[in-house]
This record gives C-alpha cells, sequence and structure tokens, in this order.
C-alpha cells in the first residue's frame, strides 16, 4: 500500500510538472471568443510569424497571422513586439454577437526596463477593408504576478472604409515589473451590415525600451548641431 501512495505521488508531482513546462512552451497565444460559441486558443511559437486559420467560430470565419519578439526586444523598433495582422474576418451579418481575438505573450524579459521604472505602452491600428461597423483595439502590459496592468485607451475605425489607421500609447508603473511581463493585444470586430461582410486589419503593440539615463543627459547637454556628427561618428565606429 505504501509503494502504491509513493508511486501515485510521484505520478502526480510528474504530471505536474509536464503540465507547467507545456504551459511554459506555448506562452505566445491567439484567442478568439463570441459570446455563445466555445473559445478557440492557439499555441504560437515566439520570434516567428504564425498563421491561425480559416477558423470558425460562431458566425464568422478568421485567418491570423502573429508574431512577436519575446522574450527580447525587436531591433527595428528597439522595443518589445507583439503583432496581429487579421488578414480576413468574414461574416453572414447580423451576427449574434461581436468577435474578439486576443493575443499575447507572458514571456517577454524585462531586463533593461529597470526596477520600478516607468513604462510606455504604444498601440496601433490599421486596415486595409472594413465593409461596415467598427474594428476596436487596445494594446496592454502586465506585470509577472498579475497585480498591475497598463493598458491603451480604445482606438477604433469605422467602415465602410478601404484604409486607414489610428495609434495612441500610454506611460506608468506596473512596479514591480518581475522578471519576466505579459506583452498583448485585443480587438474587437462589430458589423452592422447585413449579408457578406468582411475586415482586414492589423493591432500592433510596442514597449519600447527606455534609453539609459547617462544617454539622455548627453543628448540634452549636446548643441543640436553637433548630434548627426556624433551619430555618424558612432555607427563607423561600430
Amino acid at each position: 500500500m505504501r509503494k502504491f501512495f509513493i508511486a501515485a505521488a510521484v505520478a502526480v508531482i510528474a504530471l505536474v510538472a509536464s503540465g507547467t513546462s507545456a504551459q511554459a512552451a506555448f506562452a505566445f497565444t491567439v484567442t478568439l471568443h463570441e459570446t455563445g460559441s466555445l473559445d478557440q486558443t492557439f499555441n504560437l511559437t515566439s520570434g516567428m510569424l504564425n498563421t491561425v486559420g480559416p477558423v470558425t467560430i460562431g458566425d464568422y470565419s478568421v485567418t491570423v497571422t502573429a508574431r512577436d519578439s519575446a522574450p527580447g526586444i525587436d531591433p527595428v523598433f528597439n522595443a518589445a513586439l507583439i503583432s496581429q495582422n487579421t488578414f480576413t474576418v468574414v461574416a453572414n451579418a447580423p451576427a449574434a454577437a461581436n468577435l474578439q481575438i486576443t493575443v499575447q505573450d507572458n514571456s517577454f524579459s524585462s531586463a533593461g526596463f529597470g526596477t520600478g521604472s516607468a513604462v510606455t505602452v504604444n498601440n496601433s491600428l490599421s486596415t486595409t477593408l472594413i465593409t461596415s461597423g467598427t474594428v476596436t483595439a487596445n494594446g496592454y502590459l502586465t506585470n509577472a504576478g498579475n497585480t498591475a496592468t497598463l493598458t491603451t485607451p480604445d482606438i477604433s475605425l469605422n467602415g465602410p472604409t478601404l484604409s486607414g489607421s489610428v495609434s495612441n500609447g500610454i506611460s506608468g508603473s506596473v512596479s514591480p515589473i518581475g522578471a519576466t511581463y505579459t506583452l498583448g493585444n485585443f480587438a474587437e470586430v462589430h458589423f452592422t451590415g447585413t449579408g457578406a461582410q468582411q475586415a482586414n486589419f492589423t493591432v500592433t503593440t510596442l514597449a519600447p525600451v527606455p534609453a539609459p539615463a547617462g544617454l539622455v543627459l548627453a543628448l540634452t547637454g549636446m548643441p543640436m548641431l553637433g548630434i548627426g556628427a556624433w551619430i555618424r561618428r558612432r555607427r563607423q565606429a561600430a
């Protein structure tokens, strides 16, 4: 009997460990939600372009591509990056409820952000087609303990339109940020037309890495005419 309990305990520990490992391996996710339908969550691979779909959920057919820079930063933007490029959301409107898409990764490293420092979250929304209604989006950053979240105000684009872009940002404290943090964005599609409706859009969220205090002071004290030459010298030296 004692051996049985020991074996059972070992099995439980192994199961918990494997579950934790699996959760860590799939920290980057896309979740689709329509009220009245079962949520669908897809595990993605950080650092590369991922494609989900076409997927049917409730009244919608959805194809999403997503990428991020976790655990580090995107060198082009000098910022942590997460993006959803929703190639198509198609529905025969009126749909029973709005479609919601959440993309997030909880494995971003906080190295470079500084302990207790204020952080900035920038969010953008662009479209190449909205047949009717509204697409709304926001971006957010949550600290490792899930005790503080910084969320950008909602931005939106209205249809019918073939193009458009909006962006905004927010700065504040999520101290203590912890060794890792979550960066994500949320989009909601609300069609108002009848018959076949479609929306194509991109939501990109950035958390810029703060410039070192010494660099900021150096730039502040430089004559404006000398900054270009100083940057050129640093590039040549590199």
